[in-house]
């Protein structure tokens, strides 16, 4: 009887320690997308050779909590050659990457390039927002409010991102 009335106790303790850290798992897991950004944009690009290439596309970004994520570009590259002709590329990729945070900047590593089906770009044709797997990338951060977060790279459009939840980035608050 004695032993029944003070395991109660020691149980209610147990419970009120390890509840927070159940239901912080139940919201927050490390293999979900904690931030995302999205871009839509129109380069144009001229040459000394009166040759020019304009490429519109959209381009997206997904972190996830565990340092990992994958983006997707899409879009067509057209290419206005001298003889007044055009040559037309259509593009849809993936790319998986490692990201870490370092400082007021972000360090992303493709690991792995996908062309998905209807992908015409050769790859010896530079793209923006891509890079070759193992090439690190840093991004620029600027907080713009308390979930939303500006990327710059240099000569690129910048892309705006959303957090969820206050997660995005705790070090820049």
């Amino acid at each position: 009887m004695m032993a029944a009335k003070s395991s109660a106790p020691g149980a209610m303790l147990v419970t009120l320690i390890l509840l927070p850290w159940l239901v912080a798992t139940c919201f927050y897991s490390a293999d979900r997308v904690v931030w995302e950004c999205h871009l839509d944009f129109e380069m144009l690009v001229t040459s000394s050779d009166q040759t020019a290439e304009r490429t519109l596309g959209s381009y997206s970004q997904f972190f996830y909590g565990n340092n990992l994520g994958f983006s997707q570009i899409s879009g067509r590259k057209v290419d206005f050659l001298e003889n007044n002709q055009t040559v037309v590329h259509n593009f849809h990729r993936f790319m998986d990457f490692k990201y870490v945070q370092a400082g007021p900047y972000l360090k992303n590593r493709i690991t792995k390039i996908t062309h998905k089906k209807g992908d015409t770009l050769s790859d010896d044709k530079t793209l923006a927002f891509t890079s070759t797997p193992g090439e690190d990338v840093y991004l620029q951060v600027l907080k713009l409010g308390p979930n939303t977060y500006s990327f710059g790279r240099l000569g690129m459009p910048n892309q705006i991102c959303q957090g969820r939840q206050g997660w995005l980035m705790p070090r820049l608050r």
